[in-house]
């Protein structure tokens, strides 16, 4: 509601133009009104009107004064001026101050309410448009940060990157992580019953961004497949400990107040320094792989990662109906090969034949069988991926070869490794391929639907099928540049025909192309041209007709 101060020392007029206008009945707030410009400032600096409505000549402070006043403190306050004096000197410094109206007394309530019903709807159309040109820049700015924080991510877990490097990053995400130490947690989030839909998997990871930004010092990234890596830090082991139990606290509470929803997280040992930061990645996502085969809503630290699925203690026989009819093994295969990366095989089929007992690992009868149940696991893994067995074979050998051959635990181990990394390898170039096919499709939709005013990064995800944030993932991949880069880019172009092929004003060349804001279709022009729209325009046909 468009809000409205007056400054008239005549009580008559004042109290005429309070009582007289159905302020309310025209969705305007009358929010309050003084003898003169003294007494008005402090109020209208309290208040901060969209309109203030002054006498010209007043006692102690007159509107001219006061309309200088606002115009440098509240420069977005419109004001209309009342005057009894028909003097173009008055009108003339008016203007030069920056008033929106002039109106000469006397003043019938219905002109008055007229001119502030004209002014308030261009005051709420262009409140309108600089809403759209925040919620832009908000957006183009988190897109910003996602690809900045992917940076970070990269630099701390591939201990590739200078201190320096990565400070720079850190600087650039706003982000203040210079501590004496340090220490990695990575969240797995998954339902009982199938895949995080893009819609719930949005959702976790807004959650987990907000408990993040909770504590200076601390951050957020995607790590994989329904999975989260943070980063904790203190400026002592006292206060790293405490945010980690409070952020391990409010996470596995958010995570779990969710229906059907899990968690796993895994610890590093905490390090002293930015540049360790990699081995302690390192040694989270070995632990990491324990999810396979634990119970669900564990938290393990590296310093007592155990497995929860061993054999009892009396059981020193193969029992092979028993293994015939578990099925918790192929769910582990099953699950790992939709989920998990290739880097983490060596230690989940580690951690498996570590909860299987010396005894049966000792068994070549036990290998044989527990090799074929994981290729068949496999095979069928390839086949829903529109895939054979034996393009895995070729690399990775035959299984009656291999069987034929297996002597020790540790040959096995190197098998199941190996193939399971090709088939991951294959399982990632489909889903690179889907991708693609979605990205081109959600390409087709941004090209058909640019100039939709309301398009924006979670609207092309949506039609991609896919979270914003891994949709802005694969798209800067794939396109080698950010969806607001693309989606500007298509506009601007939009916009250069329009300007070379019709007489359109720039203001209405914006609308067409998707801009809410004239002002800012212009700067962004300008910003990626060169040139304003008018100077493209002037130079592109060779004349200097004031066209804009």
């Amino acid at each position: 509601m468009i809000r409205v101060f007056l400054v008239e020392d005549e009580i008559a007029m004042r109290e005429g133009i309070r009582n007289r206008i159905p302020w309310r009945e025209n969705g305007i707030d009358y929010c309050g009104d003084a003898g003169d410009g003294e007494l008005a400032w402090p109020q209208i600096l309290e208040k901060k009107p969209d309109i203030v409505i002054t006498d010209i000549k007043m006692p102690f402070m007159d509107g001219l004064q006061l309309s200088r006043l606002i115009r440098r403190e509240l420069p977005d306050v419109r004001i209309i001026i009342l005057s009894g004096y028909d003097e173009f000197e008055y009108a003339q410094e008016a203007i030069q101050i920056g008033v929106t109206d002039y109106i000469l007394k006397p003043v019938m309530p219905e002109e008055m309410l007229e001119r502030i019903r004209k002014l308030a709807e261009k005051i709420e159309e262009e409140k309108k448009q600089n809403e759209a040109r925040l919620d832009w820049m908000l957006e183009e700015t988190r897109e910003r940060r996602e690809i900045n924080r992917r940076k970070l991510f990269k630099a701390l877990a591939s201990g590739g990157s200078s201190t320096g490097q990565i400070l720079k990053l850190c600087e650039e995400l706003k982000l203040r992580i210079a501590a004496a130490c340090y220490q990695i947690l990575l969240v797995s989030v998954r339902k009982t019953e199938g895949a995080l839909d893009p819609e719930y998997a949005t959702s976790v990871a807004n959650a987990l961004l907000t408990i993040t930004d909770l504590y200076e010092g601390c951050c957020l990234f995607e790590h994989g497949i329904d999975s989260y890596a943070i980063l904790v830090s203190g400026n002592s082991q006292e206060e790293l400990d405490s945010r980690r139990e409070k952020i391990l606290e409010q996470v596995s509470a958010s995570i779990k107040a969710t229906a059907g929803a899990h968690y796993f997280i895994s610890m590093s040992q905490p390090v002293r320094r930015l540049s360790e930061l990699h081995r302690a990645y390192r040694e989270a996502n070995r632990v990491f792989a324990c999810r396979y085969f634990t119970q669900p809503d564990q938290i393990i630290g590296a310093e007592n990662a155990i497995h929860v699925l061993p054999l009892t203690g009396d059981q020193q026989l193969i029992n092979t109906d028993n293994m015939l009819r578990n099925d918790n093994l192929r769910t582990l295969w099953d699950r790992f090969l939709r989920t998990g990366a290739a880097d983490e095989a060596p230690d989940v089929v580690e951690g498996v034949f570590s909860t299987i007992g010396d005894v049966n690992t000792q068994s070549i009868v036990f290998l044989n069988y527990l090799l074929i149940d994981v290729y068949l696991t496999m095979g069928r893994f390839l086949k829903k991926l529109g895939r054979e067995p034996k393009e895995v074979d070729g690399k990775c050998g035959d299984i009656n070869s291999v069987l034929g051959s297996l002597q020790t635990v540790d040959d096995a181990k190197r098998y199941l490794t190996a193939y399971m990394q090709e088939v991951l390898k294959i399982r990632d170039g489909s889903v690179s391929s889907r991708n693609s096919r979605l990205l081109q499709e959600a390409v087709a939709f941004i090209d058909g639907n640019y100039a939709d005013e309301e398009m924006s990064l979670s609207v092309a995800a949506k039609a991609a099928g896919m979270s914003p944030n891994r949709f802005s993932t694969a798209f800067s991949q794939e396109m080698g540049m950010t969806f607001i880069e693309y989606l500007t880019r298509k506009r601007i172009e939009s916009a250069k025909e329009l300007l070379m092929t019709t007489d359109l004003r720039s203001s209405e060349i914006a609308y067409r192309v998707g801009y809410r804001d004239p002002h800012y279709f212009s700067a962004t022009f300008k910003r990626i041209q060169g040139e304003s729209p008018r100077e493209y325009r002037m130079r592109g046909r060779g004349d200097d007709a004031n066209r804009k």
